[in-house]
């Protein structure tokens, strides 16, 4: 008769067991890794797009008035920085436009953009001022309304034919500028921000 033989079933080693948490534990955080770094891109990447798509729409709406300033001599453009003293100071620009957002019977209307500041709640809102009745000074009167509580900066330069200038006034200057260049700069709650740049030809300067 022959023997049967038993095979002994030998169990993990301590050292085989320590390898395969280890190997778990890595394979665990770098799917943890994966995921949170996919989901921080597609967070990053929607908070950027809101930015892109304010900027994309201020600066139009921007630019549509700016092709709208009427020609002489009903053409008026005052530009100047605002809180000279600041950091980082702003411009604001009125002028008299025929875009067709807002206007009087006779085609005309006054605007102007500017950022207001709320120290006490350290807030900022970029603000379109417009006004249907067209005045010799077109800084005053009008209502405010309210664009963008994002816009960290808005700053403007003017071509003249041959420099460019940070300040204007069409009353001194007796001319329109050729061109205004015109920076926005954009912040999210995510602190996500952006620049935008852009030159608008005056076509009544031409």
């Amino acid at each position: 008769m022959t023997p049967v033989i038993l095979k002994k079933h030998a169990g993990f080693t301590l050292l085989e067991v320590i390898l395969s948490v280890a190997l778990s534990s890595l394979i665990i955080l770098t799917v943890y890794f994966t995921y949170f770094g996919i989901n921080k891109s597609i967070d990053a990447a929607s908070e950027g797009q809101d930015v892109l798509e304010a900027g994309r729409i201020l600066m139009e709406l921007i630019k549509q008035d700016i092709r709208g300033i009427s020609p002489p001599p009903k053409a008026q453009l005052i530009s100047k920085i605002d809180d000279k003293e600041t950091e980082d100071p702003s411009h604001r620009i009125d002028f008299i436009t025929t875009s067709v957002m807002g206007r009087n019977t006779f085609g005309l209307s006054e605007v102007g953009y500017f950022i207001y500041n709320i120290p006490e709640k350290k807030e900022k809102i970029f603000v379109r001022r417009e006004s249907k009745e067209v005045k010799d000074d077109p800084t005053e009167g009008g209502t405010n309304y309210e664009l963008s509580k994002m816009i960290t900066s808005f700053k403007l330069s003017f071509y003249d034919g041959v420099d460019w200038v940070d300040e204007w006034d069409s009353r001194s200057a007796s001319k329109m500028p050729r061109q205004v260049r015109i920076m926005l700069k954009i912040k999210d709650d995510k602190g996500f921000t952006k620049e935008f740049v852009t030159d608008e030809v005056v076509p009544s300067a031409l």
